[in-house]
């Protein structure tokens, strides 16, 4: 990882400066968005999985499930990621349509730090 100097006081601190994301990766959010489902289905993660292999890689889903799923994830990424458009029932088909809803409007100019958040 690169690293800088920065004063502190009289003494030279070395602080890591990770390149941030600019949002999560595909793979990453497809298993946040996972978790999300399982934990508004009260199933298990694995449940889920095993449905999404069934269903040929996309999942579908309530549009309710979806904005529960939503409202999860911005508060994991302490962001919101959802306009009140994107929760008419039309535009929360899948988990893959969510993801792709989530890529879309993720903040501009808002990178994900080291921790995965804002």
């Amino acid at each position: 990882m690169p690293t800088a100097n920065r004063r502190k006081g009289s003494r030279m601190a070395r602080m890591s400066r990770a390149p941030a994301q600019a949002g999560p990766d595909s793979e990453e959010l497809a298993a946040a968005i996972l978790h999300a489902l399982a934990a508004v289905r009260a199933q298990t993660v694995g449940e889920l999985r095993e449905e999404l292999t069934a269903a040929g890689g996309d999942l579908e889903i309530d549009s309710r499930e979806g904005e529960a799923v939503i409202a999860m994830l911005e508060q994991h990424y302490g962001r919101t990621l959802a306009k009140v458009e994107d929760l008419e029932p039309e535009c929360l088909l899948s988990v893959d349509s969510l993801a792709e809803l989530i890529r879309r409007r993720w903040p501009a100019g808002q990178p994900l730090d080291q921790t995965g958040s804002q």
